[in-house]
C-alpha cells in the first residue's frame, strides 16, 4: 500500500515546517536564517533564491543543451509558451492564460501529463538561446500547476495523480533541472522558490516512506522513485532529511542493478523502452556519485552497465532501432548507443548507426566482432546476415514473462531485409488507454501460431528445449511452447532455419492433445497482402514472399487490418492468418512449413514442397520427421527435420540429429550442415562423418 498523503507534511507544507527541516547554519545562509527568525517568509524565499544562485556545489547532471538554437526544440518551446500543451503522447489542448491541468488528458494520460515532460523544451530552448521568455513561462506554469494539484480528478481511486511513484519520481528530477537552469536569471519569483522547495520536500517525504517501508520491488517504478530520492537528496543537502533519502535510494537502486537485469544485460521486463530507461538510471547513479563525492555508492557495477549496452547492441535492428517486443515499441537507439560509447570508450556501439553517427568524442565506429547471437537467459535469438542497414535480420522472442508489460506471445519474431521492416508485429502506440490496448497485447497481434484464437498462459511459460546454432551458411533455432498445454493439451515446437544470406524457413509442429483444435499462423507487415494460399506477397517494395509447403492443408487464408495511419497510428499494419485444423480419428497433429523470402524489387519464383520421411526404414507422419524442399532458380535447398538418435531418410538424405540442411546448386551438393547429429549421407555418398553436438558445416566440391 502506498503511504498516506499528508496534507500538512507533503501537499501543503507550511513555512515553519519548511525552514524548520533545513540546515540554515553558516554565513552563506545568514540572510535566510534572519528572515525566518523574524517570520518574514517572503524575504526568506527571496534570500534562498539569492543563495541558491551563488551556490557552487552540489552539481546537477543535465546533458548539455548546445549553444545553437535547434528549430524543432524552439518550435516545441514556443508551443508551450503559447499554452498549446501536448500533455501525454498526442493529446493536446490549447489554453488561454489559464491552463486547466484537470482537462481531459485521458484516463492514463492525466498521469503522464503531470510528469511535466512537456515542459522540457523550455529548459533546452533557454540553454540554446538564453531567452528569458522560457524561464518566465516556466515560472507561470509551475505556479499554476502548484495551485491546482489538489483539485485533480483521480481516474483510479487507488492511485493519486500527483502522489504516485512514477509521478513523483519522474517529475521531481525534472523540476530540479528546471530550477538549476534558471536559478541565476533573476526571473523566478519568491513564490516559485518557496513552492519548488516545498514540492521537492513533500514528494521526497512520500517517496521515502514508500521505498523504505515497502522493501525491494522489481520493475522500473521503484528505480524511478529511488533515483528521485538520490537526486533530490544529493542536490539539496540543506534538507535535514536528505541523507536518509539518499541512503534508501542508493540501497534500492543497487538492489535493482543486482536483481533486475539478466546476466546478458537485458532488463527483466524485456521491454526495450523501460529497459533503456533503467539502464540510464543505473549509469546516472554511477556518474552522480562521481560528480558529487558526498553521494557514497559502495559498489562497483561498471561491468554490469557495460553488459546492458552489449545487450542493446546485440538486438539492434539493421536500422539501429530497438526490438519492438512487449510494450517497448520500435525506436531509433542513437542516444543510448552513443551513451554506450561514452561509458565504455568502445566504438562498437556505433556500428548499427554508423550511417548517421560518424563518431562520438573522437571514437569511431567499430565492428562488434559477431553477427548472429543467442542471448540467454533473457531469451532473444538474433539472426543476421551482417551489420549493414540492408541486412537480413530476424529476432526471436522465447524468454520468460517479464511482468505487466509482457504481451501474450512466445516464439514470435520480427524480420527485416533490404533496409525495411518486412514482418513486424502490431506493436503498441499511444497511451495505455488506447482503445486498441488489449489488441496490442493479444496473441493475434504477433507473428506466431495461435490456438483457437485464445490467449495462452504466458505468465508461467517460456521457450523450452531451446536449440541454437550459428555458422557461415545457416543459423538454426528451435524451442517448444507449452503455454497452451494446460488449457488445450497442445504443444507447439517451432524451428527457424536461416539459409544465409537469402531467406528463412519457419516450421511449426503442433501436437494438439486429445481433442481437435483450430490453429492460425499469423504474420504481420506494414504493407497490404496479395496472393493466395500457395503464395502471399506484401504489396510494397522491398517486400516479402510467403511460400507455405503443402498449401492444400490450409483451410482458410485470412487477411485483416490491424490499424492504419489514418487512425492516428505511426504507420499501417496488415496481417495474414493461415488457418489449419484436422478432423477424424488417428491424426492429432498439425504442421506448418513456411518459407519467408525477402525481395528487393520483384519476387522471384520460389517453390516449397513437403517431403515424406522414414525413421529406421518405416514411414512416419510429418510431426515425427519430415523434409522441406525449397527451389529457387538453379538452387535447391533440402531441410530435413530429424528424430533424435534414430536414422531419418528423406529426399535422398540419411542422417541422425535434429536437422540437416543440404544446399544443391544445379542439382549437385554444394554445402551441408547438421545440428546435434552424426553421419550424413546423400544418395549413398558420405558428406559428414563427424558425430558431435552443435553445428557441423561442410562446403562440398561440386
Amino acid at each position: 500500500m502506498p503511504p498516506k498523503i499528508s496534507r500538512s507534511k507533503m501537499l501543503f507544507i507550511n513555512n515553519k515546517d519548511l525552514y524548520g527541516v533545513m540546515d540554515l547554519r553558516g554565513d552563506a545562509l545568514k540572510s535566510v536564517r534572519d528572515a525566518v527568525k523574524s517570520g518574514r517568509y517572503k524575504d526568506a524565499a527571496s534570500a534562498w533564491g539569492t543563495y541558491f544562485a551563488k551556490r557552487r556545489k552540489p552539481l546537477n547532471m543535465v546533458a548539455p543543451t548546445g549553444d545553437k538554437p535547434n528549430p524543432s526544440v524552439i518550435h516545441e518551446a514556443e508551443r508551450v509558451v503559447d499554452h498549446e500543451i501536448q500533455g501525454w503522447h498526442k493529446v493536446t489542448h490549447k489554453f488561454g492564460k489559464r491552463i486547466n491541468f484537470n482537462a481531459d488528458w485521458g484516463r492514463s494520460g492525466i498521469y503522464g501529463t503531470h510528469y511535466l515532460g512537456w515542459t522540457e523544451p523550455l529548459r533546452v530552448a533557454f540553454g540554446q538561446t538564453g531567452n528569458h521568455r522560457y524561464p518566465e513561462c516556466f515560472d507561470d506554469i509551475f505556479n499554476q500547476w502548484y495551485e491546482q494539484r489538489d483539485k485533480l480528478t483521480n481516474p483510479s481511486p487507488s492511485m493519486d495523480v500527483i502522489f504516485y511513484e512514477l509521478g513523483v519520481g519522474g517529475r521531481t528530477p525534472r523540476l530540479i533541472d528546471h530550477y538549476f537552469a534558471y536559478r541565476k536569471t533573476g526571473v523566478l519569483s519568491w513564490h516559485t522558490h518557496e513552492r519548488l522547495l516545498k514540492t521537492i520536500l513533500g514528494g521526497c517525504r512520500w517517496l521515502y516512506l514508500l521505498e523504505k517501508n515497502g522493501g525491494y520491488r522489481s520493475g522500473n517504478w521503484q528505480m524511478c522513485g529511488s533515483w528521485a530520492l538520490v537526486y533530490a537528496g544529493g542536490l539539496f543537502p540543506e534538507f535535514k532529511e536528505a541523507r536518509s533519502w539518499v541512503n534508501i535510494g542508493v540501497k534500492r537502486l543497487l538492489e535493482h542493478v543486482d536483481k533486475d537485469f539478466y546476466d546478458d544485460g537485458c532488463h527483466h521486463e524485456r521491454s526495450s523502452g523501460y529497459g533503456g530507461w533503467c539502464t540510464r538510471i543505473s549509469e546516472d547513479l554511477l556518474h552522480f556519485s562521481k560528480l558529487n563525492p558526498h553521494i557514497s555508492v559502495e559498489a562497483n557495477f561498471e561491468d554490469r552497465i557495460e553488459k546492458m549496452y552489449d545487450w542493446l547492441l546485440s538486438t539492434a535492428t539493421p536500422l539501429g532501432e530497438s526490438q519492438g517486443f512487449n510494450d517497448g515499441g520500435f525506436g531509433f537507439q542513437d542516444g543510448p548507443l552513443q551513451n554506450g560509447v561514452r561509458f565504455t570508450g568502445n566504438g562498437k556501439y556505433l556500428w548499427p548507426i554508423r550511417q548517421r553517427v560518424k563518431s562520438v568524442d573522437g571514437i569511431r565506429p567499430k565492428h562488434p566482432g559477431y553477427t548472429s547471437i543467442d542471448q540467454r537467459p533473457s531469451g532473444f535469438a538474433v539472426m543476421r546476415s551482417d551489420w549493414d542497414e540492408k541486412a537480413h535480420y530476424m529476432i526471436i522472442n522465447y524468454g520468460p514473462w517479464g511482468g505487466g508489460h509482457t504481451h501474450n506471445d512466445l516464439l514470435d519474431f520480427a524480420l527485416y531485409a533490404h533496409g525495411k521492416p518486412l514482418a513486424v508485429e502490431t506493436t503498441r502506440w499511444g497511451a495505455y488507454d488506447n482503445p486498441l490496448d488489449h489488441y496490442f497485447r493479444s496473441p493475434q497481434a504477433h507473428n506466431q501460431v495461435v490456438i483457437n484464437n485464445a490467449p495462452m498462459d504466458r505468465v508461467h511459460n517460456k521457450g523450452k528445449n531451446v536449440t541454437w546454432a550459428t555458422g557461415k551458411a545457416i543459423d538454426y533455432f528451435s524451442a517448444t511452447n507449452l503455454a497452451y498445454k494446460k488449457q488445450f493439451g497442445a504443444t507447439i515446437q517451432r524451428s527457424i532455419t536461416y539459409l544465409k544470406p537469402d531467406y528463412f524457413l519457419v516450421s511449426d509442429t503442433i501436437h494438439e492433445g486429445v481433442n481437435h483444435q483450430e490453429f492460425t499462423w499469423y504474420l504481420h507487415a506494414q504493407d497490404r497482402w496479395i496472393g493466395g494460399k500457395s503464395r502471399s506477397i506484401t504489396s510494397g517494395k522491398p517486400g516479402l514472399q510467403v511460400v507455405p509447403a503443402k498449401p492444400s492443408e490450409i483451410r482458410q487464408l485470412r487477411r485483416g487490418t490491424s490499424y492504419e495511419a489514418k487512425d492516428g497510428a505511426p504507420g499501417d499494419k496488415y496481417w495474414i492468418g493461415l488457418q489449419k485444423y484436422v478432423k477424424g480419428e488417428g491424426t492429432h497433429a498439425v504442421v506448418y512449413d513456411v518459407a519467408l523470402v525477402p525481395f528487393k524489387s520483384k519476387p522471384g519464383t520460389v517453390k516449397s514442397t513437403r517431403l515424406n520421411a522414414e525413421v529406421d526404414g518405416k514411414r512416419v507422419g510429418p510431426e515425427v520427421a519430415r523434409g522441406v524442399r525449397i527451389e529457387r532458380g538453379t538452387q535447391t535447398d533440402l531441410v530435413i527435420y530429424g528424430s533424435g538418435d534414430e536414422v531419418v531418410s528423406c529426399g535422398g538424405i540419411q542422417f541422425k540429429g535434429k536437422v540437416c540442411i543440404l544446399i544443391l546448386k544445379r542439382g549437385k551438393p554444394a554445402q551441408v550442415a547438421v545440428v546435434d547429429g552424426g553421419e550424413v549421407l546423400y544418395e549413398g555418398r558420405k558428406l559428414i562423418q563427424t558425430v558431435q553436438e552443435g553445428l557441423v558445416e561442410r562446403k562440398l566440391r561440386t
